[in-house]
Parts: C-alpha cells; structure tokens; sequence
C-alpha cells in the first residue's frame, strides 16, 4: 500500500526536531527505524499529516561509558547495541542480550532501542534489561530537558511518559552492583521473529555471605507494561539462593500477576510460563556468579 502524508522532514540538530514538532503540533509522527511507523502507515493504520525523519539527528547516537556509567543514545541500532563491545563485555551485558532477542535480523538492522521502548509494547525485548538495570530515560522537548527512572516512563500499553513535543534522547544505565549477574528468557511460539508470550529477566546479586543483596526480576506480556516484581524482590533480599527458595519466588510471581487471554496463549498459560521463565533466569543468573 501506498504510504500517505502531506510533509516530509528530515532534521539535522536536536533543536531543529524540537522546533518542528513545535510547528507541527497534534499533527507529526516521529520516525527512526520505521519498523513499527512504516508498517502503520502502509496499513493506513496510522494516518497523519507530517513525518518528522530524526534518524539524522547527531545528538541522538553513540554508545560510551563515562564516570562508570553506560550511555546509549536514543537511535542506536539493535543489532550494533547486541554486538557493541563495550556493552557485551561489560556489566550491562544484558542490555545487548535483549536487543539480540528483538524479531530479526533485518529488523534489529533498523530498529533504535529508543523505538523498541518508546511503543512501550507489553512484550518489548529490550524493556526488561532497562528494568533490570535501573536506566534512567533523558528526555528533550521545548520546555528544556527532564531525566525518567524508567519504571516511571512506562505508563501502559502504547503509553509513556512523553509530553506533546518532547523526545527521547538517550539513556543512561548507572553502574550495577558488585557481584551481580542477570539473565532474560523469551518465550515465543516462532522464536526471537515472534511476540513473546511471555518474557522474564533476573538480575541477582550476591553478598560476601552468599545470601542475595540485590534483585532485579521482570516480566513481559503478562501486564499491561513490562513490571518488576517488587515484593518477591524483597523476599529474596537475605536469603540463601537455594533450589526452593527459587521455585518459592518464581510461584509468589505467577500468583501475584492477571494476565489476559489472547491469541497467542490463554492467561493461565501465561501465568504458568511466567513461572517456568522467571524460575530458569534466576537459575542462570545464579549459575553466572557460580
């Protein structure tokens, strides 16, 4: 199908893109990757008048460590984020393990981490290594520039926190804690080029006695937003890691969350395979600190 839309833009600078999405209220539709965007407005699901093409704006890319934290610009491309060496051999190894899961390898050849998360799907690969790693979201819009803790910019499906105008610029994931590993587990009917029916993440750490000092554990698909499980979070602090304290958090887990039935899986499935999930990436982080 023939895409349709009035005006085409294609900025140069951060402050230019802000200015036409100024100019262009209620009207622009922002485009990176275009994996999701094309398709919409190809189906005429989408149906707006300006495109607003920021794949060429400067302030948007780069991947660096500074001061002991990662910094990952708002464009950066799935597959360069899963290959990045910086990223893969480094505390944040996570983040490129869930951009390797997101759909192909076409797609993660145009898709930004920013798209990935700013659709704020309920499946969204890379949203549970954003949880996991308590990134903060920089955002810029006409009123001047606001940091997000990530568990508050996911609203709901399709929901973030992104006021008319504003734009997410990049992401920064603070340095994490000693002696700590995670891992992410997708569950998907046709592998990584399918929706995840249900997706987990575990990051734990370990003190100097063995018992778990700090975790992260998350879970897709199964909420309107991917959701951190904080009260088995809190039931894991102090206690020894053992087999049955695992299958103990995974079961608080499945019994805390209302998934809903679709087609892709009925919500008890669901509900199971959030067991089964949660339950194996917290074994396999475990077995990385082993």
């Amino acid at each position: 199908m023939i895409m349709k839309f009035e005006k085409y833009f294609r900025p140069e600078s951060l402050q230019e893109a802000i200015d036409l999405m100024k100019e262009y209220k209620g009207e622009y539709k922002l485009l990176a990757g275009g994996t999701d965007v094309v398709i919409r407005l190809k189906a005429h699901a989408l149906r707006v008048k300006t495109i607003i093409d920021i794949s060429r704006v400067p302030e948007l890319s780069g991947v660096r460590i500074e001061d002991g934290k990662l910094y990952v610009g708002a464009n950066t491309r799935l597959m360069d984020l899963s290959k990045n060496p910086d990223v893969v051999n480094s505390e944040w190894e996570i983040l490129a393990e869930c951009a390797g899961h997101v759909s192909s390898t076409q797609v993660r050849n145009v898709a930004t981490l920013a798209g990935n998360n700013v659709n704020a799907s309920p499946s969204a690969d890379t949203t549970p290594a954003l949880l996991m790693c308590d990134a903060v979201v920089h955002i810029a819009g006409p009123d001047g520039k606001r940091d997000v803790a990530v568990d508050d910019f996911l609203l709901g499906p399709g929901k973030v926190d992104l006021k008319d105008g504003e734009i997410v610029v990049g992401f920064t994931f603070p340095k994490q804690k000693e002696n700590s590993q995670a891992a992410y587990i997708k569950f998907a009917i046709r592998g990584d080029t399918d929706i995840a029916i249900v997706n987990a993440g575990a990051r734990i750490g370990l003190g100097a006695d063995g018992k778990v000092s700090d975790a992260r554990l998350v879970l897709g698909a199964v909420a309107p937003r991917s959701i951190r499980m904080k009260e088995v979070e809190d039931f894991l602090i102090g206690k020894k890691a053992t087999e049955a304290i695992i299958e103990e958090a995974a079961a608080m887990a499945r019994d805390s969350i209302t998934p809903i039935t679709d087609q892709r899986a009925t919500a008890e499935y669901r509900k199971q395979m959030a067991y089964v999930n949660l339950r194996n990436a917290m074994t396999e982080a475990l077995k990385k600190l082993a």
